[in-house]
């Protein structure tokens, strides 16, 4: 398990200075990465191997109210892995303990030179505990769009060239933003599902809509205008 506390950047508040999503998914991210190098299945680590993460779906879970600015401590730690998926769990507390959020992720390994799923290694396998420690129930993910769901939003994505990782392709955090980015102002998130689909490059345009399943729950469809396939698919909970 990886604890880590996180100093929170001005640059990072959102516009009512208050601890956004995104901010929290990309201290995540970091953390992730952190662990997964502790038990020698980080990024350099797999590098050698030719072997990469990539992340499948996730949910995040936002909890009270939102956060000032602050600093937040992160806990990550890998649950559990099978033939081809690990799970990993997370949680945000603020200053004083307060729970700010919590949620799960899935993620599988990719032959970097082929861009296909690899199964899980033995040693990877070996490091699961006999009883794994879920902080969240896995929603569903397999949602699907309601055919007659108005749509509420929609954006333009221009995908830069600083929005990709040391994959390549665009990073996972900037999915989040852009589904968000489609949901109309005025309020408070609650919880995001997000499943990752198609990669994304530099130069590429993202049309980001969003779709009314009721009052408090939107769909989001990140799709490429290259080729109309689905870069990933959003679904989130408001307050």
């Amino acid at each position: 398990m990886l604890i880590k506390p996180f100093e929170i950047r001005y640059d990072e508040l959102d516009v009512t200075a208050h601890i956004g999503p995104v901010t929290l998914l990309r201290y995540f991210q970091e953390g992730a990465a952190l662990d997964a190098a502790s038990f020698a299945f980080g990024w350099e680590q797999l590098q050698e191997k030719n072997l990469s993460w990539v992340l499948t779906h996730m949910q995040l879970e936002m909890l009270g109210q939102p956060a000032p600015r602050q600093n937040v401590t992160l806990r990550t730690w890998h649950a559990f892995s099978d033939k081809l998926l690990s799970r990993r769990e997370f949680e945000f507390t603020g200053e004083n303990g307060q729970p700010l959020a919590r949620g799960a992720s899935w993620w599988a390994l990719i032959d970097v030179t082929k861009r296909r799923l690899t199964k899980s290694p033995a040693e990877l396998l070996a490091l699961n505990p006999e009883t794994p420690q879920f902080i969240t129930e896995e929603e569903n993910f397999k949602r699907a769009l309601p055919q007659d769901a108005p749509k509420t939003g929609e954006a333009l994505i221009y995908v830069r060239r600083e929005d990709l990782d040391l994959n390549g392709h665009v990073n996972n955090t900037h999915y989040a933003a852009w589904a968000l980015e489609a949901a109309p102002e005025g309020k408070r998130l609650h919880k995001l599902l997000i499943n990752f689909k198609n990669e994304c490059r530099a130069g590429e345009v993202i049309t980001s809509s969003a779709y009314a399943e009721s009052e408090n729950i939107l769909h989001h469809t990140l799709v490429r205008q290259s080729d109309g396939k689905e870069a990933a698919h959003a679904v989130t909970f408001w307050h």
